[in-house]
C-alpha cells in the first residue's frame, strides 16, 4: 500500500502530548509501548530490536504491536513469520498483537510470492497465535471468545478494558466478500462481549486496537469499512466512558480527536485516536492511561532512530 512519508528525525525525539488538561494526583496509571508497520526492510531490523528492547527497558505492562511485521512487497513466506514471532516471544513482557494486511491479504501480490491470502492467515494464526509463549496473552488474562477467529481477544488491565480486533488496510479484504463478511461478523461478536465485559467489571476506559486506518477524517465511511464503522457508533452509544482507538497502517504519528460529537457537531471529547508512526521511521508511542486524569489517555511519540540515519548518504 502507498506510505505517506512521516517527518523522519535522527537520535532520540520525545514529545509529551496531552489533548488539554492537567493530570490530577491518583493511583499509578497504566503505561504500554505502541508501534506497527515495522520492520519494512532488512535495515530496520536491528533498529526494531533495540526499540522494543528499550521499550522493556521500563517494564510496562504489555507492548502493542498493530500488525504490518513486513512491507507489503515483502515475500509473505513461512520464515518471515517464524522470524518475528521469535522476536515477540523474546520480549520480557506480552505482546498485544493483531495482522496487518501485508500478512496476508497482500500476499497475493506478486512481488510477495502470489500467496492465496487465508492460506497465509491460516499460517500467521498457527506462528503467533497457536503457540501460547511467543504473545503470552495468557499473563493479561486474555479472553478469546470467537472459535476460528484466535486473533481476536479482549482484556481489563487497570479498570481499562482492551478489545483486540482485526480489521487491515487494502479496504479490509473487500474483495473477498465472503471472508470480509464472516471476519466483520466476528469483529462485532468480539466488540459485544467485550461491552458486556466493560460493564460488568465497570470498566472506566476502553481500547480497541486495530491494524486499518479507516479514514475517521471521512463524512462517510470508506469502502470495506462500513461495518466497522457501524459497530463502532454502536460501541460509542453504549459505552459513556473514554475510548482510544489505537492503528497504524499510513505510518503517520496522529493523536487527536477525529470524530464529531452526533449532538453538538464538535470533535467528540470521549474518542482519541493514536495512530503510531512507522517504517521507514523506526519508532513508536508510549500510552498513558489515567481514569483519574484530565485528559485520560496520554501519548508520548519516540525516534530512537529512522531508516535515514541507516542509509549511507551520497
Amino acid at each position: 500500500m502507498p506510505v505517506r512519508q512521516p517527518v523522519l528525525c535522527r537520535g532520540l525525539l520525545l514529545g509529551l502530548v496531552l489533548l488539554g488538561g492537567t493530570v490530577l494526583a491518583g493511583a499509578a496509571p497504566l503505561e504500554f509501548f505502541a508501534c506497527g508497520d515495522l520492520p519494512y526492510a532488512e535495515a530496520e531490523w536491528a533498529s526494531f530490536e533495540r526499540l522494543l528492547a528499550d521499550g522493556a527497558q521500563r517494564r510496562p505492562s504489555f507492548i502493542v504491536h498493530v500488525g504490518d511485521v513486513k512491507s507489503g512487497s515483502a515475500p509473505c513466506d513461512t520464515a518471515t513469520y517464524e522470524r518475528v514471532a521469535s522476536l515477540f516471544h523474546r520480549q520480557p513482557v506480552p505482546v498485544v498483537y493483531t495482522p496487518g494486511d501485508n500478512e496476508w491479504t497482500d500476499c497475493r501480490r506478486s512481488a510477495a510470492g502470489g500467496y492465496e491470502p487465508t492460506e497465509r492467515l491460516a499460517v500467521l494464526r498457527q506462528h503467533f497465535f497457536a503457540d501460547p509463549s511467543v504473545l503470552r496473552l495468557a499473563a493479561l488474562g486474555a479472553v478469546r471468545p470467537i472459535e476460528g477467529y484466535p486473533e481476536l481477544y479482549w482484556f481489563m488491565q487497570d479498570q481499562v478494558l482492551f478489545s483486540v480486533i482485526h480489521v487491515v488496510g487494502s479496504h479490509d479484504n473487500a474483495a473477498v466478500p465472503a471472508e470480509q463478511e464472516a471476519r466483520a461478523a466476528a469483529n462485532q461478536a468480539l466488540l459485544g462481549r467485550a461491552l458486556a465485559a466493560a460493564r460488568r467489571n465497570q470498566a472506566r476506559a476502553l481500547v480497541v486496537v486495530f491494524h486499518a486506518d479507516p479514514a475517521f477524517e471521512r463524512p462517510g465511511a470508506l469502502h470495506g469499512y462500513e461495518a466497522f464503522f457501524a459497530d463502532l457508533d454502536e460501541l460509542r452509544r453504549d459505552f459513556q466512558g473514554p475510548i482510544l482507538a489505537i492503528h497504524g497502517d499510513t505510518h503517520r504519528y496522529r493523536f487527536d480527536q477525529p470524530l464529531k460529537d452526533p449532538a453538538t457537531g464538535r470533535p467528540d471529547p470521549r474518542f482519541t485516536r493514536l495512530e503510531v508512526p512507522g517504517s521507514p521511521s523506526v519508532g513508536g508511542v508510549w500510552v498513558t492511561i489515567d481514569p483519574e486524569a484530565t485528559p485520560v489517555f496520554a501519548a508520548e511519540p519516540v525516534y530512537p532512530v529512522s531508516r535515514v540515519g541507516l542509509m549511507p548518504e551520497g
